[in-house]
């Protein structure tokens, strides 16, 4: 029973080790890696690259340095407050005579994170009313879910409200709705121009747009391509009202569902992974710049107005595994176990690897020595393979780990 007791103790002190040596040694010698911030110029037909440091730096795809100033003149659509202060905003760009109304209406930027996607869903949302004649949008003191029919909760008695629950549930119902739903989307909060309801996913895989209309359901059910199942759903409010949302598939197509129409529109993006880039969309007066951040590299995609590909620039950076800190590291530890992920908000344990075999070796130094100690020691070999078992697979952890919890106390 004690010798049990001692491996669960040097068990528990491993992974303790596992987490806090690595944030240590990270918190003291990580260097942040700075990612290009790319745009698009409207003016030249190019790409220009802003670069984080004391100060930061701006240049195009050529090699050209330019001052700040001269780089906010380059990207009108990004910064045409700026250049109306300084007088600097160009009249007429590609033909078309510059209208800040137009510009603002026209501009929108929406970004996705894959622990938007890996993260708690509620489980009640409030509807809003869309039509209610108020030039602010209030807060419904009901809130609703969908499980085997449509059920709105009082918020202040959490009792259901039944003729309304029935309205809604048989308004899914008769447009072929099937209970219960899987995914339900869209932006419940007051801080939005207007409430376009919610994008919702049935048993069936089919999807529907639900909102309320003077206290009465409105129902609308979209046509999907045979076999297109979504992963996510990201909607989104923007000025110029073109479309409802942004729409991630298991194959990681990333479709947009116009509005008025409720037209599926499949965008000519072919590098996005939900499940670890983060996603940036820019919209202008003339294009949208799509931006993919990989892990070592970005990739920038610019769209027309109609969604077609116009032009794509690519640049990479090193692991941080292939920086001096990280070389060294995977010498010094096999892995590292943490409680959070980047592209999740669920807590739980991860486990990454150092990347390459690296730490083997000094597992083996670890191996040798305690056998150096046992010998010391005149322990029995026999009597310390578990240990010796610990140390040639954890390493570091491992050797620190049995010798806080050291056999003799359990002799």
């Amino acid at each position: 029973m004690e010798k049990l007791s001692r491996i669960i103790l040097v068990l528990v002190a491993i992974l303790v080790l596992a987490m806090t040596l690595p944030m240590l040694y990270w918190m003291a010698f990580e260097q942040p890696v700075s990612k290009p911030f790319v745009l698009y110029s409207c003016l030249d037909d190019d790409f220009f690259i802003m670069r984080q440091g004391k100060p930061n730096t701006f240049e195009d795809t050529r090699g050209n340095k330019y001052t700040r100033e001269k780089y906010e003149q380059k990207l009108p659509m990004m910064n045409f407050q700026q250049l109306m202060i300084s007088g600097l905003m160009p009249d007429t760009i590609r033909g078309k005579a510059m209208d800040m109304h137009e510009i603002g209406l026209n501009r929108s930027f929406a970004r996705f994170k894959p622990e938007d996607m890996n993260g708690p869903k509620p489980a009640l949302f409030p509807l809003f009313e869309s039509q209610s004649g108020r030039a602010n949008i209030g807060m419904p003191d009901d809130f609703f879910r969908i499980t085997w029919r449509v059920e709105f909760l009082d918020a202040a008695t959490n009792k259901i409200r039944e003729e309304k629950s029935q309205l809604f549930s048989a308004a899914l119902y008769h447009n072929g709705f099937a209970f219960p739903a899987t995914r339900i989307e869209g932006l419940p909060t007051t801080r939005k121009s207007c409430d376009e309801g919610y994008l919702i996913v049935d048993s069936s895989n089919q999807l529907f747009h639900l909102k309320m209309v003077k206290d009465k359901p409105y129902v609308r059910k979209i046509s999907l391509p045979e076999g297109l199942r979504f992963k996510h759903i990201q909607c989104v409010d923007f000025k110029d009202k073109k479309y409802y949302a942004y729409l991630f598939s298991e194959k990681n197509e990333i479709f947009i569902l116009t509005q008025d129409e409720y037209e599926l529109v499949k965008l000519p993006i072919t590098a996005f992974n939900a499940e670890s880039c983060d996603l940036k969309i820019y919209g202008d007066l003339f294009n949208y710049n799509v931006t993919i951040d990989h892990e070592d590299h970005t990739d920038v995609v610019i769209l027309d107005k109609d969604y077609k590909r116009v032009k794509s620039y690519q640049e990479g950076w090193p692991l941080i595994s292939e920086h001096t800190e990280g070389k060294i590291f995977g010498y010094i530890f096999p892995a590292q176990l943490s409680l959070e992920d980047p592209n999740s908000k669920y807590i739980n344990f991860y486990w990454k690897g150092s990347g390459g075999i690296g730490w083997v070796l000094l597992n083996l130094i670890l191996v040798g020595v305690h056998l150096v100690i046992l010998r010391r020691r005149n322990a029995s070999l026999q009597g310390h393979a578990v240990d010796l078992a610990f140390v040639a697979v954890t390493g570091i952890y491992g050797f620190i780990a049995i010798n806080l919890f050291q056999n003799k106390f359990f002799d």
